[in-house]
């Protein structure tokens, strides 16, 4: 194995370690000699990690942000590091206001509602049965009218009548069919234009003082912000005014500014950043073991959710670095952790249950040759090795030792 490749290799998980993983089957690592100059060469497990800072997020992060039309004023706000349940009380915003106008809009649509109702129960069937009348009446009125003038007419024939009075009959008749009409038309356009006009401006002002109203309600409901989810309660700083800082009672909001997020700790992942060259080190589906720097007794279990596809540049680092995002699903979170802690992520590259190893220390390289001295009996032999993988403690030994061998440690 070349220096460059066993410099990528940086943790080891043993028997007694710091991070507390133990070996199966009982074998554990090669043990060492008494006399600490020499080990023996044996079979146990090998696991190679590599260890990369990254940060605690929450899968799920909710926003939450003003809903309230116009400036708002924060009067009751909950504790930043509350947990909470979907329902309950965030924040309240001043609604004095907002209760005032629903009061005046509450009478303006009783108002609406009763002009309407009056209009369609009571004045448009009076005014329609007061037309009906005056046409029947006009209708009455020719009839008796033509009724005479037939009479007349026929009395004129014997000269029982002049023809004069006959033309002013006539005429009488004539201005009473034009009476009867303008009932008619009074009457009919009444009944199909004028009222329903009337009545669809009555409906669209109930429709009108309703919208309003509902309008007022929900900026009453809005002025109560609740929890949309489960989570822990976390405040985004803000610009207000000439500061950069989180919200408090007094703060003036506008509608859609997020002031508050809720992370979800039952669905923690660990992210972070691995640079290009140890991409090789990081598969998805292998083991993590999580070490939060808060807590440097506290040991996680994860594994390796998602690699990003494209290789980016970060702030703060040479534009010629490169780095893979990666997800680690943490599988059993503590309670004690939280968004935003820093973790050291060992992941579990390589591992094997059943190997020979032999101690780093025990070899040497000359060129990408590996070399180890063998003890047998009183002499020792520099003997040519071929090793595979390694991490920090052992090399796999794939040729040119066996079980048992004695070897000089370095």
């Amino acid at each position: 194995m070349s220096a460059g490749r066993v410099a990528l290799v940086v943790v080891v998980l043993a028997a007694g370690a710091a991070v507390g993983w133990a070996w199966r089957d009982g074998a554990g690592p090669p043990p060492a000699d008494d006399r600490g100059d020499e080990a023996v060469v044996s079979r146990g497990e090998l696991t190679v990690q590599s260890a990369h800072d990254g940060v605690v997020e929450s899968r799920r992060v909710v926003t939450v942000s003003s809903r309230f039309q116009g400036a708002a004023t924060l009067v009751e706000l909950v504790a930043e590091g509350s947990t909470v349940e979907a329902g309950d009380v965030l924040a309240r915003f001043d609604a004095s206001e907002i209760r005032t106008r629903l009061m005046k809009l509450e009478k303006d649509l009783a108002i609406a509602r009763s002009e309407l109702d009056s209009l369609e129960n009571a004045r448009a069937p009076l005014q329609l049965k007061e037309l009906e009348l005056a046409l029947a009446e006009a209708r009455r009125k020719l009839e008796a009218e033509q009724a005479y003038l037939a009479d007349s007419e026929a009395l004129r024939k014997d000269n029982m009548v002049s023809t004069q009075e006959v033309l002013q009959q006539r005429r009488k008749v004539d201005g009473l069919s034009a009476e009867v009409e303008r009932a008619r038309l009074e009457y009919e356009l009444t009944r199909d234009y004028l009222q329903p006009a009337e009545l669809a401006k009555a409906r669209t002002a109930v429709f009108a003082a309703e919208q309003s109203l509902a309008v007022a309600r929900e900026q009453l409901e809005n002025s109560t912000i609740r929890a949309p989810a489960d989570g822990v309660v976390v405040y985004k700083p803000l610009s207000l005014g000439n500061e950069f800082r989180r919200v408090r009672v007094g703060d003036a909001l506008y509608p859609n500014q997020p002031f508050m997020v809720l992370p979800d700790m039952s669905d923690l992942v660990t992210v972070l950043d691995v640079p290009e060259s140890e991409l090789e080190l990081v598969r998805e589906g292998a083991p993590a073991r999580l070490q939060p720097l808060a807590y440097p007794d506290l040991l996680l279990d994860g594994r390796v959710e998602h690699i990003g596809a494209v290789a980016q540049s970060i702030p703060g680092k040479p534009d010629w670095q490169k780095y893979f995002h990666v997800v680690i699903d943490i599988e059993d979170a503590d309670p004690r952790v939280r968004p935003g802690m820093s973790v050291v992520a060992r992941v579990v590259s390589h591992h094997a249950d059943d190997v020979l190893l032999v101690p780093r220390r025990a070899v040497t390289f000359v060129g990408d040759e590996a070399r180890v001295r063998v003890i047998d009996e009183d002499s020792i032999e520099s003997r040519r090795l071929s090793v595979g993988r390694a991490n920090l403690a052992y090399f796999e030994v794939l040729k040119g030792l066996a079980a048992g061998e004695r070897v000089l440690l370095d």
